[in-house]
């Protein structure tokens, strides 16, 4: 069977389901989480892109496949689905302008053949090349420190239009692409594994399908668009991980409708997407998965964009599975992103789905999600709250964050925006969860990995 992974990058669950405001309008979104199998509990195992990516591609938590801040590459020698699925003659593509997947980053797309990315349309007054234009100088050192763009990209001389170029909206492309492509495959006749990661919700959150500006017809779209070239930089720096660092609320909440916004676009692109795949039968011998590889902060625990957090604003992920042979189901049990490895191999290999988290003997017992970060190294003056690698684990609804202060317990049930932590031992935590019925087997794995944190 075929396999088709679309990752909307910086996605949060907590701004579909409307918790803490009103949220986007999300229409097709909506019914698809009542037409394909839904899962409203899913979780990352890290807060930014490529650990979660890497942990989907090969079922690994970040602390065994290594990719994360610290080391910026994947060198382990587990196979990735990409790999597992080539070599069983399956074509493998991955499709997205995404800089993480252009193959500066070693390891991140192994196993895939072709690598597309899909770029908008560049024209001479275009508004972003107008603004990284007047403000060249700090946009190429806010970029350059933030570790990701030094060497050989910091070197190029047309870094500044590169990047300029691929912040530029252009997931309508990708997405085109991606169904001629698989049409193209369904005609051949050949498998195919196909990973698209979707790159219009992720910050700076464009507004308008063509454009990171808002209009300039309206005061208010002014005042925007004259914030960000001072706003973006310092959000990319990763500025708030330093003492002193605030946002005035009209900005925050500038950010927070960009996002939405943005959201709302991509809901209808993912429609025209899914509507085209299905009612050509792309669909029907095909494995499609749509979810996030991390959510977003816009202050929450005085964050913002991904990073430094364990916290639900960035673990907690919104999943759709189609199958062919299932219908649509909500499915409330917890679940982990990584898990998408076992499926997808599965699949595309002809297994079936036993072992796999459509199988609810599987997911009985294995109602937990685990997640690590590894800190930022190339921020100076952060706060020692920032200055350590964090862990935590989830079962049901009770969740512990690791930190060397000690275990910060959070009962999601009443607290879902983890404001009211306290200290609490990993005994405690266990005694918690038997209460609400999980047995020995069950918590076990939540368990060995606060162990291992904390020892």
């Amino acid at each position: 069977m075929n396999v088709v992974l679309i990752v909307v990058d910086s996605l949060r669950a907590s701004s579909l389901d409307h918790f803490g405001g009103t949220g986007p309008s999300t229409p097709f979104l909506d019914r698809l989480s009542e037409q394909a199998v839904y899962f409203p509990r899913a979780y990352a195992t890290e807060c930014w892109t490529l650990p979660t990516h890497v942990s989907m591609f090969t079922g690994l938590m970040p602390s065994d496949h290594g990719a994360h801040f610290q080391t910026m590459g994947y060198r382990g020698k587990s196979p990735t689905v990409a790999e597992i699925l080539a070599d069983a003659g399956h074509d493998t593509e991955v499709i997205t302008r995404n800089f993480i997947f252009d193959g500066q980053i070693p390891g991140v797309t192994r196993g895939f053949q072709k690598n597309t990315r899909p770029l908008a349309d560049w024209g001479a007054l275009n508004p972003m090349a107008l603004i990284l234009a007047a403000f060249k100088p700090r946009f190429r050192r806010a970029l350059e420190e933030t570790g990701f763009f030094r060497g050989h990209n910091a070197e190029r001389r047309s870094f500044m239009t590169d990047f300029a170029k691929t912040m530029m909206p252009a997931d309508v492309k990708s997405l085109e692409y991606m169904v001629d492509r698989m049409a193209q495959q369904k005609e051949s006749g050949r498998p195919y594994f196909f990973f698209c990661n979707l790159y219009d919700v992720h910050a700076p959150y464009p507004p308008r399908e063509h454009s990171l500006l808002q209009s300039f017809g309206s005061l208010g779209g002014c005042l925007e668009n004259a914030m960000l070239p001072w706003l973006m930089p310092q959000l990319s720096a990763h500025a708030y991980l330093r003492p002193g660092f605030r946002i005035p609320d009209r900005g925050r909440q500038a950010l927070l409708r960009r996002y939405h916004r943005a959201i709302e676009l991509m809901d209808a692109k993912l429609e025209s997407f899914y509507m085209t795949a299905r009612d050509t039968g792309l669909l029907d011998d095909t494995l499609l998965v749509i979810t996030s590889d991390h959510g977003e902060a816009f202050g929450e625990h005085n964050l913002y964009l991904h990073d430094a957090s364990v916290y639900d604003t960035h673990l907690h992920v919104p999943l759709w599975i189609h199958h062919p042979s299932l219908g649509g189901k909500v499915i409330g049990d917890v679940v982990s992103t990584r898990e998408l490895f076992d499926l997808m191999r599965s699949v595309g290999l002809n297994e079936g789905l036993e072992k796999t988290f459509l199988d609810r003997e599987h997911r009985t017992h294995q109602p937990v999600a685990l997640a690590e970060h590894f800190r930022y190294p190339h921020v100076e003056r952060v706060l020692p709250r920032y200055q350590q690698n964090i862990a935590a684990a989830l079962v049901g609804t009770h969740k512990v964050i690791a930190r060397r202060e000690g275990l910060e317990y959070y009962d999601l049930l009443v607290d879902r925006r983890e404001l009211d932590a306290r200290i609490v031992t990993i005994e405690e935590f266990e005694t918690l969860c038997r209460r609400d019925g999980f047995d020995t087997e069950t918590i076990a794995p939540a368990i060995s990995h606060l162990r291992s944190w904390i020892n």
